[in-house]
C-alpha cells in the first residue's frame, strides 16, 4: 500500500517539477537561477521528506546501484566536510545552487523514483505540456517575438530559462525524450503525431538557439539512438524516420531564415549554417533512401548482421575522435575556441595539478570552484586577466569541474553511478529509452557546460525513472 502511495506522489512530483521549475521567475531574469535554484531546492525536498516519512518500502533489487547511489553519496559528505568554503558546498554558489543539499535532494529523488511511476498518455502529456511551451517560447525569442513581458530582456536569455547555456543543458533532457518518446510510437498513430509534433518544436528551438554545443546534444541523440537501433531492421528504419523529422526541423529553420531575413536576432553559428543551402530537404531524402536500400535487402532475405553494423560504428566514432584530439594536440584548434574555452580548460586543469593531495582525492567542495580560484593569487590574476573582470564559476567541462569541486573519488562515483544506470537502462524495456536519450545526450553536452537547476535535476529524475522499468527479455 506504500509503495502505490509513493508512486502516485512521485508521479504529481514529476509533474509539478517539469510544470513549475522551468517557468518560475521570481525577478525576471534577475537572479533567475538563483531563484530556480531556491524552488528546486523546495519541490524536490519536501517531495523527500514525505516519501522518507512514508518508509517501508520494499527493497530495492538492484543492490549495486543501490551501492554505487550510496558511495556517491558518501563522496559528497567528505567532500562536504572538508571543503575550503563550507557554507559554500553545503547551500551552493549563490545564483547557481548546486551544492551539496541540492545534490542531496538529488540523489534521494533518484531513489525514490526509481520505485516507478504511474504513467499513461494523460500523465505524459502533463509531463511535457510545459517544455513544449518553453520550446515555442524561444523560438519566437529568437525572432524578436516575446509573447511574455519579463523583466530583463535580452537576446542573450531565451524563454524562462535565461542565459543560452542553461537553455541547452535544458533541451539536452527534454529535446531527446521527446525523440526517444516518438521512436517507440506506432507510425500513424495519434500518439505518433502528438509526439512528432512536441519533438519538431524542440529540435527547431534547439537549432535556432544559438549555442554552438547544441550541436553535441543532437549528436549525442542520433548518434545513441543509432547504435541502439543497429540491433535489428525494424529499429533501425524506426530511427530513419526520427532522421527525416531532424531533416523537417532543419528545413523548417531554414525557411525561416529565408522568409524572415535579418530578424534572428543571435550570432550566426555552426546550426544555423547546417540549416541553409536546403540541408533539411538532403536529410530527408538521405533517410528515405536509406530505408528503400534496407527495404530491399530485407525483400532479397539479406540478414541484417547487427555485430558488423555496430563495429563499423564505433570504428568510425573512435577514428573521427582520434582526429579531433590530434587536431587539438597539434595546436589546429584555436585558443579561444568555444568563447575560451580552451584556455578554461587548462587553467582548470593546471589548477587540479596544483591541489594538495587530499585535494586531489576529494576536492575543495561541491560549488566552491569560484571560491577556490579566486582566493588564491595566481589563480585570480590569470583569471581575471583574461576574462576581463568577468568571474568564472566553473571550468565549462563539467567532468574538470567535478574533478576540482570532488576530486578524482568523487569524479568517479558520479560517473561510476551515471554510467551503470545508463547500461541497466539499456537492458530494460523499450520505454527506458524516454529516460537514457536525455541521459546521454546530457553527458555528450556536459563536455563543454556545467550543472544546473534546470539540467542536472532533471537527469538524475530520469535516471530514476528509467531505472524503474522492468529488465527486458532480450537486451537491445
Amino acid at each position: 500500500m506504500r509503495t502505490k502511495i509513493l508512486k502516485i506522489l512521485s508521479t504529481i512530483h514529476v509533474i509539478m517539477l517539469c510544470s513549475i521549475l522551468p517557468l518560475y521567475m521570481e525577478q525576471g531574469y534577475y537572479e533567475l537561477g538563483e531563484a530556480k535554484g531556491i524552488m528546486y531546492m523546495l519541490i524536490g525536498g519536501v517531495f523527500v521528506l514525505i516519501a522518507s516519512f512514508l518508509g517501508g518500502i520494499k527493497r530495492n533489487k538492484n543492490e549495486i546501484w543501490v551501492l554505487l547511489l550510496g558511495a556517491l553519496l558518501f563522496t559528497n559528505i567528505v567532500t562536504l566536510v572538508f571543503s575550503s568554503d563550507i557554507k559554500t558546498a553545503l547551500l551552493g554558489l549563490e545564483g547557481w545552487r548546486i551544492g551539496f543539499l541540492t545534490t542531496l535532494i538529488m540523489l534521494l529523488e533518484c531513489f525514490y523514483l526509481e520505485k516507478g511511476l504511474y504513467i499513461d498518455e494523460y500523465v505524459l502529456a502533463a509531463i511535457f505540456i510545459t517544455p513544449f511551451l518553453i520550446f515555442i517560447v524561444g523560438i519566437l525569442g529568437r525572432f524578436g517575438i516575446y509573447p511574455i513581458d519579463i523583466y530583463g530582456n535580452d537576446s542573450s536569455f531565451l524563454a524562462t530559462i535565461g542565459n543560452i547555456n542553461w537553455y541547452v543543458g535544458f533541451l539536452s533532457i527534454f529535446v531527446p525524450a521527446g525523440v526517444g518518446l516518438t521512436f517507440l510510437q506506432k507510425h500513424g498513430s495519434r500518439g505518433f503525431f502528438g509526439s512528432g509534433l512536441y519533438t519538431l518544436a524542440g529540435l527547431v528551438a534547439l537549432l535556432l538557439q544559438g549555442s554552438d554545443s547544441g550541436l553535441l546534444v543532437l549528436l549525442g541523440t542520433y548518434g545513441f539512438l543509432l547504435y541502439l537501433s543497429l540491433s535489428e531492421r525494424s529499429s533501425f528504419h524506426r530511427f530513419l524516420a526520427q532522421l527525416a523529422l531532424l531533416g523537417l526541423a532543419v528545413e523548417i529553420v531554414n525557411l525561416l531564415q529565408l522568409f524572415c531575413p535579418g530578424t534572428y536576432n543571435y550570432d550566426k553559428n555552426y546550426l544555423i549554417t547546417i540549416c541553409s543551402n536546403h540541408m533539411g530537404l538532403v536529410i530527408i531524402a538521405l533517410s528515405f533512401f536509406l530505408y528503400r536500400v534496407s527495404a530491399f535487402l530485407d525483400e532479397i532475405s539479406i540478414m541484417w548482421k547487427k555485430d558488423l553494423y555496430r563495429k563499423v560504428f564505433c570504428g568510425l566514432l573512435i577514428a573521427v575522435v582520434a582526429l579531433l584530439t590530434c587536431a587539438a594536440i597539434i595546436g589546429k584548434v584555436p585558443f579561444n575556441f568555444g568563447n575560451g574555452r580552451l584556455f578554461i580548460w587548462q587553467i582548470s586543469f593546471d589548477m587540479f595539478l596544483n591541489l594538495s593531495s587530499w585535494q586531489k582525492l576529494f576536492g575543495v567542495g561541491q560549488d566552491c570552484f569560484y571560491t577556490y580560484a579566486y582566493h588564491n593569487p595566481m589563480w585570480a590574476d590569470s583569471l581575471l586577466n583574461v576574462l576581463e573582470g568577468n568571474r568564472l564559476t566553473n571550468a565549462h567541462c563539467e567532468p574538470l569541474t567535478i574533478l576540482i569541486e570532488r576530486g578524482l573519488i568523487g569524479a568517479c562515483a558520479y560517473y561510476g553511478f551515471i554510467l551503470y544506470s545508463s547500461k541497466s537502462m539499456i537492458k530494460k524495456e523499450q520505454a527506458s529509452l524516454i529516460c537514457l536519450l536525455p541521459v546521454i545526450a546530457y553527458l555528450v553536452n556536459s563536455t563543454v557546460s556545467f550543472s544546473t537547476p534546470v539540467s542536472t535535476t532533471f537527469m538524475f529524475a530520469a535516471i530514476g525513472i528509467g531505472m524503474s522499468f522492468k529488465t527486458d527479455q532480450v537486451s537491445r
